[in-house]
């Protein structure tokens, strides 16, 4: 009886918040698709995969009219995993507060960064599934227990307001006391009609049994022809003697409720922390979608990366942390999927 009070009284609490409100919403994905991952000598696995399209989530999103062009607004977001029906009700995916006006918006709280929205507008996967630029991207920038690859948390950001098609993304992350987490970084582009172009540059300082600062800097740009679009962009990041450089190209082709996908990515660098690693690799991405309706799609992806160097001294990127572990240095990792996507 006590439960069943209390779980009234809660209801009724965000009842009340979301009067107050000008608008409050629910909002989601569940996305789950059947996966086969070959990682070299280390043999292959099947699974059933949550998130391989877009991360499945539950968020709630809300904005409160202040008046005179002055709006104030909220964002929670947590990962869902539909495979095990586990849920990220931690909601570290976005947990923030802002404040929008002429000046633009000011935003705190946990965000994703500028240095990974600047690359992330030049992937097509949405850095998720086997095809995505992050199976050769991400674990370089986890460095030394950096935790700025994607989100940052402590965070005060701020973006411009319109300015002809100028956009412009700042943050600041405080550390306080967690290894990894402060961070500096800012994004700056122009979209006019279907050409977009962006850099930017960011940096997570040395804190706790990190090495050194871990710096990064990317430029990118994209073309909608009307039913194709075509993109590329190249960053360099460093940390302590290591470096890696990546470069990438694709094209996106829209034919009705079909939408075919195709990207190369190549990730080249030197350096030794403990043992020497070369970071070459190379991606080749391949995927389709096709529409159901507005809100739900099924989908295919392929992805295969070619470790380049030695078993002694290669790079070892896997096409998905689902797959086997013990792939070897130097050798290929497989992968693809078929899946369906649901958004609400």
């Amino acid at each position: 009886m006590k439960k069943t009070l209390l779980a009234l009284a809660a209801l009724t609490a965000f009842a009340n918040l979301a009067s107050a409100q000008s608008s409050v919403t629910a909002f989601g994905i569940l996305d789950a698709a059947a996966t086969n991952v070959k990682n070299g000598s280390a043999g292959s696995r099947k699974t059933l995969s949550s998130g391989q399209s877009n991360t499945s989530r539950l968020g709630f999103r809300g904005e409160e009219d202040l008046g005179g062009g002055l709006k104030a607004s909220f964002w929670l977001e947590g990962q869902v995993d539909v495979d095990t029906g586990g849920t990220g009700i931690d909601w570290q995916r976005r947990s923030t507060v802002s404040l929008t006006g002429n000046f633009g918006e000011l935003r705190v709280g946990r965000d994703q960064n500028p240095t990974y929205l600047d690359w992330g507008a030049r992937d097509l996967w949405g850095y998720v599934g086997v095809a995505t630029t992050s199976n050769v991207r991400g674990n370089f920038l986890t460095l030394g227990g950096a935790t700025t690859g994607v989100r940052t948390s402590n965070t005060i950001a701020y973006f411009l307001p319109a300015l002809g098609g100028v956009y412009g993304h700042f943050m600041v992350g405080a550390g306080e006391g967690a290894t990894g987490n402060k961070y500096i970084g800012g994004r700056l582009g122009y979209k006019s009609g279907g050409l977009d172009v962006s850099g930017s540059t960011g940096k997570t300082y040395k804190t706790g049994a990190m090495l050194d600062d871990l710096s990064t800097m990317s430029l990118g740009a994209s073309y909608d022809l009307g039913g194709v679009t075509v993109l590329g962009g190249y960053e360099k990041a460093k940390y302590a003697a290591l470096d890696r450089k990546l470069m990438t190209a694709g094209a996106r082709v829209t034919l009705g409720s079909f939408q075919l996908k195709a990207q190369y990515t190549k990730a080249s660098g030197t350096g030794s922390v403990a043992t020497p690693q070369q970071y070459d690799a190379n991606l080749l991405s391949l995927g389709g979608e096709y529409r159901l309706s507005r809100r739900t799609l099924l989908y295919t992806n392929f992805g295969t990366i070619d470790n380049g160097g030695t078993a002694t001294t290669g790079g070892a990127f896997t096409a998905t942390t689902n797959g086997p572990a013990g792939i070897k240095r130097g050798e290929t990792s497989t992968g693809y999927q078929v899946g369906m996507r649901h958004s609400f």
